[in-house]
């Protein structure tokens, strides 16, 4: 039997917790290993869950929190345990907030009035590391970026700056653009309107392991964390 998708499920709200929780536990895959209620929780629940040897696949993170918010526990977790899949999971489209939850590190965004199917899409996709956005998060996410603005969290005393460690600066884009092979641009742009690896596997008649590793060197080119930071990359130059 294939391992389970371990989700962690951080929200105030405790139905909405519980309500996320029973509809996860209904897909045979998944596996709800904790639930936190703000920010500082979830980073205590992502830690003890690595200690014990059951971390997270996939944590679904709200913004409104007490203590501390979404987007500020996504960067520490981030900043952390680099490998973690959070996707924020919320009711506010807002698009300075989008950009501030995908430049924390957060591999998605989506809105809670998605439905149970779209749910488990969302979380399943984490899970293998790749992006899936609802198309009016999506718009907003390709639109212009303005990389040093400070974004202030809701419930939050404090503003949330990118930090200068990740790359939401960029030098020399163009020089990184120029180093990119044909079929690596062509890749970026199918990663920039949304495609998978299996999606752009089938397109170009290659392996799904050739893509990934097209796109393991795209984001070194680039000098970007993530497919989402890359499609972004890819709209700001005009690639997409």
């Amino acid at each position: 039997m294939a391992q389970r998708i371990r989700v962690l499920i951080v929200d105030d709200q405790t139905l909405v917790r519980e309500g996320f929780r029973k509809l996860l536990e209904l897909e045979p895959d998944f596996e709800v290993v904790g639930t936190a209620g703000d920010g500082e929780a979830a980073i205590a629940a992502v830690e003890h869950l690595h200690q014990v040897g059951t971390p997270p696949n996939v944590v679904l993170m709200d913004i409104r929190m007490p203590r501390m918010d979404g987007i500020a526990a996504t960067s520490v977790v981030k900043a952390r345990w680099p490998g973690s899949h959070i996707v924020i999971l919320t009711t506010f489209d807002d698009t300075e907030l989008i950009h501030a939850g995908l430049r924390a590190g957060a591999l998605g965004y989506s809105l809670k009035d998605i439905t149970a199917e779209q749910l488990a899409m969302t979380v399943r996709t984490a899970a293998r590391g790749e992006v899936l956005l609802q198309p009016d998060i999506a718009s907003k996410v390709f639109s212009a970026l303005a990389p040093s603005a400070s974004v202030r969290s809701p419930g939050s005393s404090t503003s949330y700056t990118p930090s200068s460690s990740l790359p939401t600066t960029y030098i020399d884009d163009a020089v990184h653009v120029e180093e990119l092979t044909e079929r690596e641009r062509e890749i970026l742009v199918l990663v920039a309107k949304g495609a998978s690896n299996r999606q752009i596997a089938e397109r170009l008649y290659v392996t799904e392991g050739t893509v990934k590793n097209h796109m393991s060197n795209i984001l070194s080119k680039l000098g970007v964390r993530d497919r989402t930071q890359a499609a972004l990359k890819a709209k700001e130059l005009g690639l997409a």
